[in-house]
């Protein structure tokens, strides 16, 4: 069951149906049964996996707060200062500390088990292959070389959701570390942990935001239904007639070795640069949306991305959740941009390369970190720049200075982008080639036209030039503007909407594959 499949657009209503006939306990058991109902129906043993790992968090937890020494038990804190864990962390007794460590390395080795493992072994496998090999190559001693072996494949099914819901559990960990208390109920802690709307591919939730959303929800009033609605809506559109069309059109050329023409190259690539972002924002529209019908609020997770004048503003605007839990819980502890140029650099590419294995084994990914990693480090260094020479930083300000910003920011993104779709290193390297190869006729430009892709997503644009989003951006208040979709800086409302996502649902029907199509995310 996916969000843009039929059975889910049945199993919501229901859902939200039996949650609002019921209160309390009642509430939260709709809420968790649903959950599992939904994880389990891709393969019902994982959710025995999930409710060993919310069991053993939420005990733990406790286990950390109760071996906490007094100096650090803050009786009813919800925070202790960074100073005051500075001052009290010689007195942290070992107890304490073991604890703190099993939660880590359970969740993290489990994460490690069913991700990596696999690939660790492939490389052990391959330097030992590559030593023997010249060991013999340069040895004197005429003897046999030694047989290279196979590396033994372990058959894992990766458990959906994964690096998403292990990310959960590590943080709330490290805040009950850090002196936040722990969750009392049980079954709010597994409503958490389960979610069905942010559950397989985020948003990344924070505990004390997502308890306190879940005790007071939101009426579900008609604005409030509007809202969701247009949400889930929306993020429909963007995965059935966007992104799966695009998806089919990119699958090909990042799956061959054979040189592509340049025209088919860049093609593919901003075709997947378009395609990851409708894709993995839809997912998270209607994951909002579909939470929202019951009154919760899950953070956003995209606030126009692909808008932003550099790398840094980038990573506040994609996959914000993601960017923050990094910031907080790898960058910051880190040192961060406190000890100077060079360590903020080694920092930076550190967390990135993190960022780059937690979507999955394979090289090509930690390429993916390093490079952006070591642009942020000099998109650090150049806003530096820019402060210390106001008057190249207020040329850089002017509107061509900010669409030159965003056009080196979208190549660079397109770029990487290619190497982080590629299945491994080989595939990225023959893409990027083949954006410099200027031989060779353009194919995919038909494919492209054929699926009519392009002016489905002009009508989308236009679609969303009709909502409130528009009037985030001074860029496409102008636009709308211009083509009559709005008047005195605001959007039409309800009428155009109505048109719009009627359209909209024409337009899915008609672009629709034959069957539903797993989000990208999935896989991570």
């Amino acid at each position: 069951m996916i969000f843009s499949s039929l059975q889910y657009l049945i199993f919501l209503p229901i859902v939200v149906f039996l949650y609002w006939r019921t209160t309390g306990g009642a509430r939260l058991t709709v809420v968790v049964l649903a959950s599992y109902i939904f994880y389990m129906s891709w393969l019902p043993v994982y959710g025995l996996l999930l409710l060993a790992l919310t069991t053993f968090n939420f005990g733990i937890a406790f286990a950390i707060d109760k071996t906490r020494p007094p100096a650090l038990a803050v009786e009813g804190s919800e925070d202790v200062s960074e100073s005051t864990a500075n001052n009290n962390n010689g007195k942290k007794s070992l107890l304490h500390k073991s604890i703190f460590g099993l939660g880590i390395l359970v969740n993290v080795g489990l994460l490690f088990y069913y991700k990596y493992v696999n690939f660790l072994v492939q490389n052990l496998v391959d330097a030992y292959n590559f030593s023997i090999t010249q060991m013999h190559a340069w040895s004197i001693l005429k003897v046999a070389p030694a047989q290279p072996v196979d590396a033994p494949i372990l058959n894992l099914i990766l458990p959906l959701g994964i690096s998403f819901f292990v990310f959960e559990f590590v943080h709330y960990i490290v805040d009950v570390y850090r002196g936040d208390k722990p969750m009392r109920s049980f079954m709010e802690f597994a409503a958490f942990a389960s979610f069905f709307p942010s559950q397989i591919a985020g948003p990344i939730k924070r505990y004390k935001q997502f308890t306190e959303t879940l005790r007071n929800p939101t009426p579900l009033t008609a604005a409030q239904f509007q809202e969701a609605s247009t949400l889930i809506v929306q993020g429909l559109f963007k995965k059935v007639a966007i992104a799966d069309p695009l998806g089919a059109v990119v699958a090909a050329p990042f799956a061959t070795m054979n040189p592509l023409s340049a025209s088919d190259a860049w093609i593919a690539a901003v075709a997947f640069f378009i395609q990851v972002y409708c894709d993995f924002s839809g997912y998270t529209d209607m994951g909002r949306g579909s939470a929202l019908m019951m009154g919760i609020r899950l953070p956003i997770n995209f606030d126009l991305p692909y808008l932003a004048r550099d790398l840094t503003e980038l990573w506040r605007k994609w996959h914000m959740t993601l960017g923050s839990w990094l910031r907080d819980y790898i960058y910051i502890p880190l040192g961060g941009s406190r000890k100077g140029a060079i360590l903020q650099w080694r920092n930076l590419i550190i967390t990135m390369v993190a960022c780059g294995v937690w979507h999955g084994a394979s090289w090509h990914y930690i390429v993916f970190g390093i490079a952006h990693g070591v642009g942020l480090g000099v998109n650090a260094q150049w806003r530096e720049v820019l402060d210390r020479h106001p008057r190249l930083k207020a040329v850089c300000e002017t509107r061509p200075g900010l669409l030159l910003a965003n056009f080196t920011l979208v190549m660079f993104l397109i770029i990487t982008y290619a190497v982080f779709r590629a299945p491994d290193i080989p595939h990225s390297i023959n893409m990027l080639s083949s954006m410099v190869n200027f031989n060779g006729p353009c194919t995919l430009a038909s494919s492209v036209e054929k699926s009519g892709v392009i002016y489905i997503a002009s009508l989308y644009f236009l679609f969303w030039l009709a909502s409130e989003r528009m009037t985030q951006s001074d860029f496409l208040m102008s636009v709308a503007k211009s083509i009559g979709l709005s008047q005195d800086g605001k959007s039409f409302d309800w009428p155009v909407r109505l048109a719009s996502w009627t359209a909209a649902c024409f337009l899915m029907f008609a672009a629709r594959p034959t069957e539903a199509i797993p989000f990208v995310y999935f896989q991570f």
